[in-house]
C-alpha cells in the first residue's frame, strides 16, 4: 500500500481554472475547450504527458508523481475531488491512498482505510469485475446500494465516475473522481480515456508492488538465514534471550504490533507465554497468558496439531466453532493474525505467533514459507535445549548421551539443509540451472546423513537402526524436493536388516544418489514410473541392495566407472568403501545391484 502523500490537501489548485496545471515539476499546458474535439485532444495530450512521466519512475518518486496526475486529470476534468483506492493483498479490504482536492472541499482520505470490501458491497464487487461505476446523479442509485448512497451523500458528492485500476487481468484498485459543487456526466470517450489514465497508474502501480515484494523478499531471507546462523550452537542459558531477540527481529520487519512464543506444558495439557515482543504503544499480555489450557482452544490447536498454519486474516470473521479464540482475540485488540505450529518428534510443543492490532494485514504465500521456517528453527532450538537439560541430568548414563549426540549432530545437519534452502531461493534468479542443481543434490545427501542420526537417536538400539524405517523417511522427502506429486511409485523391501552406522551411512547415500539420479533422468515430460529399492540378505553376512526404475535407461555403453557426473562417482566411491561391488543393468529401465558385507544383524 502506498502512504497518503503530502500533496493531498485541500488548498491545492482550484478546479475552476482548466487552462493550466501547476506543479512542482514541468507545467502540463491545458487549452480551454471551445469544442468537445478540442477536448478530447487536450485530454489525449495530458495523458500523452502523464504517460511519459511514469516511465522509468524510481520508487521513491511514485507517490508523488501519481498524487500530481491525479491533480493535473481532476483540474482538467473540472471536478472537486480525485483519488486513489487499492485492495490489499487478498483482496479483503481497500483503502483510499492518494487524494487530490479540490479548493474548499474537504479532504476525505482519512476516513476510508482499511475498509472491508463487503461494506460496499455494490460497488466493490463490480469493479473486482472490472467495471466502470458511472454515477451522474447520486440520488437517484438503486435502494441495493443504499451504503454507497449513505456515504456518498455523506461526502456531499453528487457525480462521480470510479474506473478500476487493471493490470495483466488483474484489478488493484480504482481510480475515481468526484463532483460535489455540481452534477456532472461523463461521455463514453471520456470514459475511455479515463481507463488509459487507469492502465498506466496500474502498470506503475503493480511494478512498484512487485519490486517492493522482491526486495521485502530477499530481506526476509537474509533475515531468517541470520537467525538461523545465530542459533547454531547458542550456549542453552542464552537460548532464552536469543528467543526474544529473534522474534522482535522478525516482528519489527514484517510491521506487526506484537510477536511472541507460546510452550506447551510436558504433557501437552497447558500453554504459557514464553516470549513476547511488543510495538511501541502496543499493551503486553505476556504476564496474564500463562498455564492457560490447550484444550480451551480447540479449533486452533486441532488445527496447528496437524501441521497447518492458523492464519486469520479478519478475527471478526472466525467461525462459531471458535468461540473461544474470537473472544480473546477481540479482548486483546487484534485484527489480524497468525500462528505457526513449533514441532519437535512430530509432536506440537508451542506455536510462534504474529498480531497485528492497529490494522489488518495480509501474508503472502512467500511470508507464511518463511515464518514455518522460522518455527523449525525454533523448535531445533528448544529442542536442542530440552535435550541439553536432560543431559545435565544423565551425564552416567552413556546411552542417554549417545543418543543426545545423534539427535544434535541431526539438528546442526537440519539448520544446514534450511540454509542451502534459504540460499536457492535467494539465487534461484541469478545462477544457471546445474548450480541449482548442485544445492539441491547437497540438500539430498545432508537429509540423507541427517536422517541416520535421526533414527539412531529414535532407535532403541544406539549402535544400528532399522533401515527399513529409515528409507521410509528419507524417500518421501526426496519424492517432495524434486516436485514428482504421484507421477513415481516408489516400493521399498527391507524387512528384517539392521545396519550399524559405519555401514548405514555410505548405504543411505548410495540409495540417495541412485533415487535422486532416476527422478531427475529417468522420467522425463511428466512421464510416470516406478522406483523399487531392495535390501535382502543373500548369505550370511552378505546384503544385496538394488535400486531399480522402468524410465528411459542409460544410452548404449554407458560406463558409469568413468562419468564425470559428481552422483555416479560418488556411488562408485561409497561401493568401494563398503567393499562391495556393484553391477549395471540396462535391459528394461535401469537396474543398480549392490553386494556388500556387514556384521550387523
Amino acid at each position: 500500500m502506498h502512504r497518503r502523500s503530502d500533496e493531498c490537501k485541500a488548498g491545492d489548485e482550484p478546479a475552476s481554472r482548466p487552462d493550466e496545471i501547476q506543479s512542482d515539476g514541468p507545467e502540463i499546458p491545458v487549452e480551454s475547450a471551445p469544442s468537445e474535439l478540442r477536448y478530447l485532444a487536450n485530454f489525449e495530450r495530458l495523458i500523452i504527458t502523464l504517460s511519459g512521466r511514469f516511465i522509468n519512475l524510481s520508487r521513491e518518486n511514485i507517490d508523488r508523481e501519481i498524487s500530481r496526475a491525479l491533480k493535473a486529470i481532476g483540474t482538467f476534468a473540472e471536478v472537486d475531488r480525485s483519488y486513489i483506492f487499492q485492495f490489499s493483498l487478498d483482496g479483503a479490504r481497500v483503502s483510499n491512498t492518494h487524494e487530490w482536492c479540490a479548493e474548499g472541499i474537504q479532504p476525505a482520505i482519512d476516513g476510508v482505510q482499511d475498509v472491508p470490501v463487503e461494506f460496499f458491497s455494490w460497488i466493490m464487487p463490480r469493479i473486482k469485475r472490472g467495471e466502470v461505476i458511472h454515477i451522474p446523479d447520486v440520488s437517484r442509485l438503486p435502494d441495493d446500494a443504499a451504503k454507497e448512497k449513505e456515504e456518498m451523500q455523506a461526502q456531499r458528492i453528487q457525480s462521480l465516475i470510479n474506473v478500476p485500476l487493471t493490470c495483466a487481468n488483474k484489478v488493484l484498485g480504482f481510480v475515481g473522481l468526484d463532483s460535489v459543487r455540481t452534477r456532472k456526466d461523463w461521455r463514453a470517450d471520456h470514459i475511455k480515456l479515463l481507463k488509459v489514465v487507469g492502465e498506466i497508474i496500474a502498470g506503475t502501480i503493480e511494478r512498484e508492488r512487485a519490486t517492493a515484494a522482491l526486495t521485502r523478499q530477499v530481506q526476509m531471507e537474509k533475515l531468517v538465514a541470520y537467525i538461523s546462523t545465530r542459533f547454531i550452537n547458542v550456549p542453552t542459558d542464552e537460548l532464552h534471550d536469543e528467543i526474544g531477540s529473534a522474534i522482535g527481529k522478525i516482528g519489527a520487519f514484517t510491521g506487526v504490533d506484537r510477536s511472541y512464543v507460546f510452550q506447551f506444558s510436558p504433557d501437552g495439557k497447558r500453554m504459557s507465554n514464553t516470549h513476547e515482543w511488543c510495538a511501541l504503544g502496543i499493551e503486553p499480555h505476556v504476564d496474564r497468558l500463562q498455564g492457560w489450557s490447550v484444550d480451551g482452544f480447540g479449533h486452533s490447536m486441532a488445527l496447528m496439531q496437524r501441521g497447518a498454519v492458523f492464519h486469520v486474516p479478519d478475527v471478526s470473521a472466525l467461525p462459531e466453532e471458535a468461540g473461544t479464540e474470537k473472544a480473546e482475540f477481540e479482548q486483546e485488540g487484534i485484527k489480524t493474525l497468525i500462528n505457526v505450529p513449533i514441532m519437535a518428534r512430530g509432536r506440537m510443543t508451542g506455536f510462534l505467533g504474529m498480531d497485528a492490532v492497529r490494522t489488518h494485514k495480509a501474508w503472502s504465500d512467500d511470508d507464511i514459507r518463511l515464518l514455518r521456517l522460522v518455527g523449525e528453527i525454533l523448535a531445533h532450538a528448544l529442542a536442542r535445549k530440552s535435550a541439553e537439560e536432560r543431559l545435565q541430568h544423565s551425564l552416567q548414563e552413556k546411552e542417554v548421551l549417545l543418543r543426545e549426540i545423534h539427535h544434535r549432530v541431526k539438528n546442526n545437519m537440519q539448520v544446514i539443509h534450511s540454509l542451502l534452502y534459504l540460499q536457492v531461493n535467494a539465487i534461484r534468479d541469478r545462477v544457471d540451472p546445474v548450480a541449482l542443481e548442485a544445492f539441491r543434490q547437497s540438500q539430498t545427501r545432508i537429509k540423507s546423513m541427517a536422517t541416520i542420526h535421526d533414527r539412531l537417536y529414535r532407535s532403541k538400539d544406539l549402535t544400528e537402526i532399522d533401515f527399513e524405517d529409515y528409507l521410509h523417511a528419507l524417500i518421501p522427502d526426496l519424492l517432495q524436493l524434486y516436485n514428482i506429486g504421484d507421477r513415481v511409485r516408489t516400493d521399498i523391501e527391507a524387512k528384517n536388516t539392521r545396519l550399524d552406522i559405519d555401514t548405514a551411512i555410505p548405504c543411505g547415500l548410495i540409495v540417495n544418489e541412485l533415487v535422486a539420479n532416476s527422478l531427475e533422468h529417468a522420467f522425463p515430460g511428466r512421464r510416470r514410473g516406478r522406483i523399487d529399492i531392495v535390501l535382502k540378505h543373500r548369505a550370511a553376512g552378505l546384503l544385496e541392495l538394488t535400486v531399480a526404475d522402468d524410465g528411459v535407461g542409460l544410452p548404449p555403453g554407458y560406463d558409469w566407472r568413468s562419468t564425470a557426473t559428481l552422483g555416479l562417482q560418488l556411488v562408485n566411491d561409497l561401493v568401494d568403501q563398503l567393499d562391495g561391488e556393484a553391477m549395471l543393468d540396462t535391459g528394461e529401465g535401469t537396474r543398480f545391484d549392490i553386494r556388500f558385507a556387514t556384521h550387523s544383524s
